[in-house]
């Protein structure tokens, strides 16, 4: 059996046009057979408190499915986690307007770093058991809408790794089985519809250092694996060579076989990670495949140390020589998501 993803472009020069591709894509999808209940949790990325287009759910994207959601009268929650080396997510919410959003449309957000958890079993290779923040646990139903982005540990990110920000605290830890991770979480946990934000991408050695790329792109899909295959070959690779993908459809979560409708598929032709060029992320993977090392390291307070070098590279160096600028220039020459950008854009 195939499943659906809806693909629809950006047709117009203003934010309408944007709202617009959201809501056809979604009622293409058949967001209202796969949604239901009075509880629903979206899973959005808020990566980075710096606004640099493309790091983050863009505003508008969030706004058109809010409004799409209101004939629900649902209880709203948003939210996302934390990384390991900042605590960025609060901060981003209100940078990126997300908190002026959910006041508008009467949702909340919440940081799932800062939240109770429910102890959830799971018999997989990495976990024997997850703790899942309450808003997740408890939703009735579960919309994630990720960036599509390139990745320098598991090439892209998009819906299935979006939910990577369902783990509350410590998912460095697991890094050296990352794909296998990322498809037991999206095993425990049910994600109802993806709308995939690919208005404006980002690509080269990300999530973090990367760069705007436009797509003009909104995807929408109940099937998180048919989805991420697609978004695969729109980034440049065979969606074979992303393992967690093909564990994720072993594991029963979706399946590749899909039929696109809306708009036909191309390749975007993304620059992807070149891990030599990531010093930090290059050594990280060594030193984790190393078992002594890993321990002293990643499991004792030398992993302080190492979070904080992280940190400053990435929201000071990085972003003071590289990012900065290309969020000004981006706001500058792009007739459309400047106007989204161009009051965040510092």
């Amino acid at each position: 059996m195939h499943s659906i993803v809806a693909h629809e472009k950006v047709k117009g020069n203003n934010k309408q046009a944007v709202l617009n591709a959201v809501k056809k894509a979604m009622r293409n999808a058949n967001w209202q057979k796969f949604v239901k209940g009075k509880k629903i949790f979206i899973k959005i990325n808020m990566l980075s408190h710096q606004v640099v287009p493309g790091l983050c759910t863009s505003p508008w994207v969030i706004e058109a499915v809010l409004q799409e959601l209101k004939q629900l009268k649902a209880r709203i929650v948003i939210g996302d986690a934390d990384v390991a080396t900042v605590k960025q997510v609060e901060k981003a919410a209100k940078n990126w307007q997300i908190l002026e959003l959910c006041k508008k449309y009467g949702a909340k957000f919440v940081n799932l770093s800062k939240c109770k958890t429910k102890i959830v079993p799971f018999q997989g290779k990495v976990f024997d058991k997850l703790y899942l923040p309450l808003p997740i646990a408890q939703a009735e139903s579960i919309i994630t809408i990720p960036v599509l982005k390139t990745h320098s540990l598991s090439t892209m990110t998009c819906s299935l790794k979006n939910q990577w920000g369902c783990l509350p605290r410590y998912r460095q830890i697991y890094h050296d089985r990352l794909h296998q991770a990322i498809a037991e979480m999206n095993c425990a946990i049910k994600v109802n519809f993806v709308i995939t934000d690919a208005t404006i991408c980002s690509e080269g050695n990300g999530p973090r250092n990367s760069t705007p790329k436009i797509v003009n792109s909104i995807l929408a899909s109940n099937d998180r694996v048919a989805n991420d295959a697609i978004c695969a070959e729109m980034i440049g690779v065979n969606h074979e060579s992303i393992e967690y993908i093909k564990i994720a459809e072993e594991l029963g979560i979706g399946t590749t076989k899909c039929k696109i409708i809306g708009e036909g598929i191309k390749n975007e032709h993304f620059l992807l990670p070149n891990l030599n060029k990531m010093f930090v992320i290059k050594w990280e993977m060594r030193l984790r495949h190393t078992p002594i090392l890993r321990t002293l390291l990643f499991k004792t307070l030398l992993f302080t140390i190492f979070a904080w070098l992280a940190t400053k590279y990435n929201t000071f160096y990085w972003h003071q020589t590289v990012g900065k600028k290309a969020a000004r220039e981006f706001v500058k020459q792009n007739n459309i998501y400047s106007k989204e950008f161009i009051a965040l854009v510092r």
